[in-house]
């Protein structure tokens, strides 16, 4: 009978639970057979973090000397914790209310909304757009100068175009590319940018150890010291491995199309730990052999020879695969507020390229790319990664004991309809003769049921306080201390890193606009 109850109960809580329980294993949201496996979520995680690591994080490393290796095990640390408990938060979100399934286009967003309203979810959807978008110009700038690069070391100096044209070139070669769909359309290109990848690293381990120049005189480790770094060096290098290894505004675009959901903890540590080992191998091989004379870009110290010139090519494909797969959040969303179509239309083409174009123009405008990765790194993704993720976390959870309280509730109601048993008279005999006996068990030995009552009182006492001392303890070792510790620090670290970065940006004399050169 319980059963029969449970099953045509009109309460919505259950109705949900049932929905969030059969929903997706009846196919309700699309055929798995088009889900990411966790093998190739891996290999879209690798693809976001790009060749990044390998060219342009040695330099922030070695610049902070010993201080540079904790410090990016430290927020690499933190990038991994906060990208799990955000995937706990759509998983929990999913069990909670499966109609959101329907936002999966922009899913951060959507946590947002459901935790805090619809004005948080306005805020970080702008903050998305604008992480994503500034995200794509290093990228752009990097693949130009690697090409200008290119052509210089090729033609040994008399032939070398101006990166302001390769990025037109670029923005050309980009925008077919840009038309694809979610990651879950691009297992090709995530598989290809991952090889790319290895065979970077690869090529830049040999290109450094062909290096014969200076043969006689160079020294290991040049110039590199055993102290601490000053403050505003660890500001930038915090910066810029917080941009390098930002998988958040990506990360539940890239889970919603997993077919194992709770895997997306183990694509993100097995991403990183994969592309930790390619930059942990450049950058020992780099210190040692350069010391603190290697440039943002490892690429442009390394002498003339082919593994130089394929690897140049070989960057500038990853670069623009990698931003194929890490804009589509920032497309999606676009399209679905311009209302377009989720097929391969003429309208998304024309979106979306005009979003690379207008990438190109603030590249053309701003080619500094060091200092738009601290930009980014340090003021627009330290909310997405350190503040964000705790608090939607902590309010999950608060959202799910609500839930798990209403569903006993639910449950404990339906089961005292069906369950209810009067006692006999039998029983009330049986229970006012216990009562009697034990009444009269008093009288009789009044002092010996004193002292045991203060017995068991004191046992009581000693137990209650054992059990919040547990609590306690419990308490101090929870989520809430690790989440409040780690968004203290993303709000102290994102205001300190906006401070510098504005007046680095305001004292540099280094810019160089291609629109200013064109004038001339």
């Amino acid at each position: 009978m319980a059963y029969q109850s449970y099953q045509s109960s009109s309460n919505p809580v259950l109705q949900r639970e049932r929905l969030g329980y059969y929903g997706e294993r009846d196919g309700a949201y699309g055929a798995s057979s088009r889900k990411l496996s966790l093998f190739f979520a891996t290999l879209c995680v690798v693809d976001l973090f790009g060749v990044f690591p390998i060219v342009a994080l040695p330099k922030s490393i070695i610049s902070c000397g010993l201080y540079g290796v904790p410090l990016v095990l430290f927020v690499i640390t933190l990038q991994i914790y906060t990208a799990v408990v955000l995937g706990r938060c759509w998983t929990i979100a999913e069990r909670l209310d499966p109609s959101i399934v329907a936002k999966n286009r922009y899913p951060y967003a959507a946590i947002a909304e459901f935790t805090y309203g619809k004005r948080m979810s306005v805020f970080v959807t702008v903050l998305l757009d604008l992480t994503v978008f500034g995200g794509g110009i290093p990228n752009l700038l990097v693949a130009a100068q690697n090409l200008q690069l290119l052509g210089a070391r090729v033609s040994d100096g008399s032939l070398e175009l101006s990166f302001c044209y390769w990025l037109l070139i670029i923005g050309l070669f980009l925008c077919p590319i840009m038309w694809l769909g979610s990651p879950k359309n691009m297992r090709t290109l995530a598989s290809v940018s991952v090889v790319v990848c290895s065979s970077v690293a690869i090529l830049t381990w040999i290109s450094i150890g062909e290096d014969r120049s200076g043969s006689g005189g160079w020294t290991p480790f040049r110039d590199i010291t055993l102290g601490l770094p000053p403050f505003v060096q660890l500001l930038k290098a915090y910066g810029i491995i917080a941009f390098q290894f930002d998988i958040h505004p990506m990360l539940l675009t890239i889970q919603v199309d997993m077919q194992h959901k709770r895997h997306i903890g183990k694509a993100v540590l097995f991403g990183i730990l994969t592309t930790c080992s390619l930059s942990a191998v450049t950058t020992l091989l780099t210190a040692y052999r350069y010391g603190m004379d290697v440039p943002n870009n490892v690429l442009q110290i390394l002498p003339r020879s082919w593994s130089l010139y394929l690897t140049i090519l070989l960057v500038t494909l990853q670069l623009c695969l990698s931003s194929a797969v890490g804009n589509s959040a920032l497309f999606q969303h676009i399209e679905d507020v311009l209302g377009a179509s989720r097929d391969f239309t003429l309208k998304r083409c024309i979106i979306r390229s005009t979003l690379v174009w207008l990438g190109v123009l603030i590249a053309e405008i701003l080619p500094r790319f060091d200092l738009v990765m601290g930009i980014i790194g340090g003021t627009l993704t330290g909310p997405l990664i350190f503040i964000l993720p705790p608090l939607f976390y902590q309010r999950m959870l608060e959202l799910e004991k609500l839930y798990s309280q209403e569903l006993k509730r639910s449950y404990s109601t339906e089961s005292s309809q069906v369950s209810e048993d009067p006692l006999d008279d039998s029983d009330t005999d049986t229970l006012g003769e216990t009562r009697r006996t034990w009444y009269g068990s008093i009288g009789s030995n009044g002092s010996s049921m004193s002292m045991a009552m203060v017995r068991d009182t004191t046992r009581k006492w000693v137990a209650s306080l054992s059990v919040r001392c547990t609590e306690l303890c419990r308490f101090m070792y929870s989520d809430c201390i690790l989440a409040g510790s780690v968004i203290v620090f993303g709000i102290a670290a994102t205001l300190a890193s906006t401070y510098y970065n504005m007046f680095d940006a305001r004292d540099t004399q280094r810019w160089f606009s291609c629109l200013s050169a064109w004038r001339r």
